[in-house]
């Protein structure tokens, strides 16, 4: 796929470099397409994200808190340069094929709970869009078949070895029974949206306690009960050979 799929992607720069004897990749990946993003930043580490440019707030955005120290030199300002040159680029190789169609490649959806599910303890759905290109992408959340619009935090794109994409979604939610969830995707690589179901399965039951004293009670109950027939078979039974003797 080579230089034509990176620039029909508007995948303007990425750099690698290796990070002294410890042999970490670190790439700095500026995007640029038509549509909504129409650019993102992004500074990756073997493959996972250390920070993102929130061009609204103009500062980097880590994606743990024990990023929150690192920032690109020069900061915002140094990145809309070079987004700016980007887009230049993009224009240019946008010519120069003659404006043919990007590759769409269709993304594989996939939903699963972030901790084991117990009832009434919250937890997070997760639902992930994976190996999509171009990055632009729609997801949404359902509950019982409606909307939902709180407690949802979406990531960035993050881009793929194969220049693919992919992208997280995810969901704050209360376990609770008889709920479904369901995640919907839509991309311009499908021929329709797909959409990813989960519903909650029931946990397992704990024994505790009351579980063995009532057991115990069941058990002692039908004890009690065959000793009650028995000692009652016997009683007529003596009644009976009284009753011949005389």
């Amino acid at each position: 796929m080579g230089a034509v799929y990176l620039s029909m992607l508007a995948m303007a720069i990425i750099c690698g470099a290796r990070a002294g004897d410890y042999q970490h990749d670190n790439l700095q990946v500026y995007l640029v397409q038509d549509g909504s993003p129409d650019k993102q930043f992004d500074m990756l580490v073997d493959d996972d994200e250390v920070f993102y440019m929130d061009f609204k707030l103009k500062k980097e955005v880590a994606r743990i808190p024990a990023f929150q120290h690192l920032a690109m030199q020069g900061g915002e300002a140094a990145i809309s340069s070079n987004i700016a040159v980007a887009k230049q680029n993009l224009n240019v190789w946008k010519n120069l094929s003659h404006w043919s169609p990007e590759p769409k490649v269709p993304p594989q959806a996939a939903m699963y709970p972030e901790d084991p599910v117990e009832w009434g303890k919250p937890n997070t759905l997760i639902c992930l869009a994976d190996g999509f290109a171009p990055p632009r992408i729609n997801m949404k959340w359902k509950r019982n078949d409606e909307p939902v619009s709180k407690g949802i935090n979406t990531t960035e794109y993050y881009i793929k070895r194969d220049y693919t994409f992919q992208r997280f979604t995810y969901l704050s939610f209360v376990p609770s029974p008889g709920d479904m969830y369901s995640c919907h995707v839509e991309h311009e690589g499908l021929e329709r949206p797909t959409t990813v179901f989960w519903e909650p399965e029931v946990p397992e039951e704990v024994s505790g306690p009351g579980t063995v004293i009532c057991a115990l009670g069941i058990t002692l109950g039908i004890i009690s009960a065959v000793v009650g027939v028995i000692l009652l078979i016997k009683e007529r039974q003596r009644l009976q050979a009284q009753q011949q003797g005389i």
